[in-house]
This record gives structure tokens, C-alpha cells and sequence, in this order.
């Protein structure tokens, strides 16, 4: 875990110590679930389930190269988190969307959860969570245990999380959870995280995607909402994306983050090297206008940081904060071989401590009414804004655009996430 009040950083929405008057507060539906191309039918060995009774017996008795499949309804869970200890076992919805299989918690916040204090953990090889919802967990909705590898969590809505989303545990630094896929998921928050500490970690430690030690993740294609702490919470800074403590390699791409804390995170501390390498591009940051009280824009740094990762890439992206953080990227400690290019932002491109980093093709200026509909996170380009623009030289790690459409070759590729082609 963090320190209480890791160097300051970033995003928020919020006035006072009260919670954020985000544009995604307040509402108690979930989200629609995310376009995710359908996945093949089970070659494995199947279990169908159709109730919680039956979940529970099947995980119990599982065995490798299985898959358990739900059939649609809602799961409560009220005995046990679900724990998956038998390598290539795939849990997934029958239908291939997010919401026609929900496993519900008893509470974000309720101690007395029995000992469902997660929606799955996982301590195995190949596991595969897909098709479902997981809410109302008092700790995290799936967690991963440092001997585990190659999780994929795939088209899996997780609401109301009372710590991090997805957390993969180390062994020790450097050596945790490798070749972990998360994509085509929603993390969100209807109404805001906890406010309340859960097991001493102090108020407000939250977050997305927390990836201790691993090597080689990829976070492709998801969406981060509302993640925002109140002004008087121990955390006020955590990333909706971290990957640190010895992390390398990391892909975090074509992702949207709409009113979070810190979007994405390479590294956090001066520690040899807290990460290294990995690629961020193609996703989209917006933050709702007047969502930082001034206190907090005051101590903010930026949305994207990059903190003792070195040969780190920073591609495409596009970052709209409405003013509520002095940075949209920000390089820090050891920046030998970082790169920040071809990425549309409103405010400053920089580094701490006088670190030197490249920076090619970058635009520090965009305005709200540059971008198709910023108040739902869509910040694609509108035609006379592109046209007004000038094009930069693609780059030989960001080859396709945030919807996979290649960019075109030499100079003619738009800045930001989003390739727009416009007919001569």
C-alpha cells in the first residue's frame, strides 16, 4: 500500500471536504456496459450454474481446465469470497455482455461481511473472469495473489469497491503477478468512494487497476469513473491505474478515466526502479470544470505521471483537465529513455527535479469546444479542429488509434487518441 499521503499529485472534483459534485456522482445506475467483442464458446470442460448455492459448490470442487458458466441472474454472495486455486478455469456469463450475471456483495462498507471480503481471488495460472458484474465488496473485486499468473479479466463491470478494483499482490519487489489482461471493463463508483477506512488503511484508498511487481500487464479498452476522494480523506491522490514496486512493461491503452484521482501512475517512489519500460497511449482524461476545490488544484501535480520508470513511452493520449490540476503529464525521479509525444493536453507537459525527458509533436492547449462531446469522456477530435491542427509524424509504437484504426504513414497523423480521417 501507498503512504497515506504519497507526494501530491493530481485530479480531483470536489469543493471543501465534501464529496465531488462530478458530473458521475450521484447517480445510482451503472454504467452501460462496454462494446467487448464476444468471446469463443468454452472448449473446456463446462459447469453450468444457475444459482449461488451451485457457484459456490462449483468453485469449491473445481477442477484445472474448467470453465464454470453462469447462467443470468444475480449471485449474492454471502459465505465466502470466491476463490479460484486450479490453473486454466475460466467463470464467465453465458451471454456475452456484463450485466445479465451479477455477483453482489454484502456491502462496501458493511463489517459484518462474513468473509466475502472479495469478489474472487485468484491463486492460480490462466484464470478468466468475463460476462458478469461484481459489486458491493468490502475490499477489492478481484484479487490476486502474488504466486498467480496470467489472470484476464475481460467485459467485467466492478461497482462500489471498498479498496482497489483489481490488486495484484507481490511476492517482494520485482517478483509478482506477470502477464495480467484487463479489458473491456468498467471500474466505477455511482456515488463516490467510501468514505470510511477499511482495515486501517486509512479513508479514501482506492483505486482501478494496483499492480505490485508484475511484469508485462496489459489494460486495453476500459473505462475509470468517478473515482474522486474528498478533500479530507487520508488519500487524495490514488491512480486509477498504478503499476509500481519493481512493475515492468506495462501496455495501458485506449483507455477513457473521467473524475479520478491520478489516471494513470508508472512508478510513485524513488526506489531503483519503481517501474520500467511499458507504453501509455490512446487513452482519453477529462475532469468536470470546478471539480478541485483550490486547496487541492493547489497541491496537484499531474493526471498522467511517470515516477522512476525509465524508456517509459507516453504516446497519444489526450488529457482535458478544466483547469483543476497546474499538469497533465509529469515525469519524475529517474527519466533516462522516457518519451512524451504526440499527446493533446490543456495544461503542461513537464518534469520534476530538472530531469530531462524527450518531447516531440505535443499540443498544450486544447480547448473543451475542440472535442465531439467531453462532457461523457469522448474527447475525438471534431473535423475543424483537425483541420486547424497541425499533424505530427507517426510514431512506430502507437501504429492504431484508440477505435484501432491505423494511423496513416508520415506526417499526416493527428495528435491525441483519436486518428480522424478527412476526405480530400
Amino acid at each position: 500500500m501507498f503512504p497515506a499521503k504519497s507526494c501530491f499529485c493530481l485530479i480531483v472534483f470536489l469543493a471543501g471536504t465534501t464529496l465531488a459534485t462530478s458530473a458521475f456522482a450521484g447517480r445510482s445506475e451503472y454504467s452501460a456496459c462496454l462494446p467487448a467483442p464476444a468471446l469463443p464458446l468454452p472448449n473446456h470442460v463446462t459447469v453450468t450454474v444457475s444459482n449461488v448455492a451451485a457457484l459456490y459448490k462449483a468453485v469449491a470442487e473445481q477442477q484445472p481446465n474448467t470453465t464454470i458458466l453462469l447462467e443470468p441472474g444475480r449471485y449474492r454472495l454471502s459465505s465466502s469470497t470466491l476463490a479460484v486455486t486450479a490453473d486454466n478455469v475460466t467463470i464467465r456469463g453465458r451471454e456475452d455482455n456484463c450485466d445479465s450475471v451479477e455477483l453482489i456483495g454484502p456491502g462496501m462498507d458493511n463489517r459484518k461481511r462474513k468473509n466475502v471480503d472479495a469478489g474472487f481471488w485468484i491463486n492460480a495460472a490462466n484464470t478468466t473472469i468475463a460476462n458478469l458484474t461484481i459489486s458491493d465488496v468490502y475490499f477489492h473485486s478481484i484479487q490476486i495473489n502474488g504466486t498467480a499468473s496470467a489472470p484476464r479479466i475481460y467485459n467485467v463491470r466492478m461497482v462500489n469497491s471498498g479498496q482497489q478494483f483489481v490488486k495484484a499482490n507481490p511476492l517482494d519487489f520485482g517478483n509478482g503477478v506477470d502477464n495480467g489482461i484487463v479489458e473491456y471493463s468498467i471500474m466505477e463508483y455511482p456515488d463516490g468512494p467510501s468514505r470510511k477506512d477499511h482495515a486501517d488503511a486509512g479513508t479514501g484508498y482506492t483505486g482501478g487497476v494496483d499492480i505490485h511487481a508484475g511484469k508485462g500487464w496489459r489494460i486495453s479498452n476500459n473505462e475509470f469513473r468517478n473515482f474522486h476522494t474528498p478533500d479530507n480523506s487520508d488519500h487524495l491522490w490514488n491512480p486509477a491505474v498504478l503499476v509500481w514496486n519493481g512493475a515492468e512493461n506495462t501496455i495501458t491503452e485506449n483507455n477513457v478515466f473521467i473524475d479520478v484521482n491520478r489516471a494513470i501512475a508508472y512508478g510513485l517512489s524513488d526506489t531503483k526502479h519503481d517501474h520500467r519500460g511499458g507504453v501509455i497511449r490512446n487513452n482519453m482524461i477529462i475532469m468536470t470544470p470546478g471539480l478541485y476545490s483550490k486547496q487541492r488544484t493547489a497541491s496537484a501535480d499531474g493526471v498522467i505521471i511517470v515516477w522512476d520508470s525509465p524508456d517509459t513511452k507516453v504516446l497519444h493520449n489526450t488529457v482535458l483537465t478544466n483547469s483543476n490540476t497546474p499538469n497533465s503529464i509529469e515525469v519524475r525521479f529517474e527519466t533516462l529513455g522516457v518519451e512524451v509525444s504526440n499527446n493533446i493536453v490543456d495544461a503542461p507537459i513537464t518534469h520534476r527535479d530538472n530531469k530531462f525527458f524527450l518531447s516531440n509533436g505535443n499540443i498544450e492547449s486544447a480547448k473543451p469546444n475542440w472535442f465531439v462531446d467531453p462532457v461523457i469522456g469522448n474527447l475525438r477530435l471534431k473535423e475543424n479542429t483537425v483541420q486547424a491542427l497541425k499533424p505530427v509524424k507517426k510514431h512506430r509504437l502507437a501504429e492504431q488509434d484508440i477505435d484501432g484504426e491505423y494511423r496513416p504513414f508520415g506526417i499526416k497523423v493527428n495528435v491525441g487518441a483519436d486518428q480522424l480521417t478527412i476526405a480530400n
